[in-house]
């Protein structure tokens, strides 16, 4: 079993907020034909899982990120690195990512990389998700999204069941 300090550090200190949780979260989202994974995590506790020689020995990454890329290259290691250990599952049959996009924020926030997969599937009915990410973010707090649409004509009311 992996050593959870090798990844994050739970509370980061900071005058503006003194115990800043740091967590990675996940937003997964079913639409018709395609499922949207957003994520959001610190890039800082992400480079340094993925560097850590302690993580690749107990077998959590593939692969040690080389501490002299280029920015470009970091980005294309971390995109590879979880495209390959993230898997989803709709309806029991494993759907490949077919785009993973990055975004950074430099709003002074913990989670400052937003990380979005994209995945398609034919499925008229989805009963079942399965989703796992990878060691190098941590402790993920998901939350699984099914929209439901409907059009409203001027004044109308929508009711919704949950």
């Amino acid at each position: 079993m992996a050593n959870a300090s090798v990844y994050f550090n739970k509370y980061e200190r900071s005058s503006e907020r003194p115990y800043l949780l740091k967590y990675t979260t996940a937003q997964v989202i079913l639409r018709d034909g395609q499922v949207e994974v957003k994520v959001l995590t610190n890039a800082e506790h992400l480079i340094s899982a993925l560097q850590s020689e302690q993580a690749w020995l107990m077998g959590d990454i593939d692969k040690l990120m080389p501490t002299n890329l280029s920015a470009e290259q970091q980005e294309e290691f971390v995109k590879n690195a979880l495209k390959q250990k993230t898997s989803l599952r709709v309806n029991q049959q494993v759907i490949v990512f077919e785009r993973v996009a990055f975004t950074t924020s430099n709003n002074n926030e913990a989670n400052d990389l937003e990380i979005v997969f994209q995945a398609k599937h034919t499925f008229t009915t989805v009963d079942d998700l399965a989703i796992s990410f990878p060691k190098s973010l941590g402790a993920v707090h998901a939350s699984f999204v099914k929209p439901q649409y409907k059009l409203l004509g001027a004044g109308d009311t929508a009711k919704i069941k949950f």
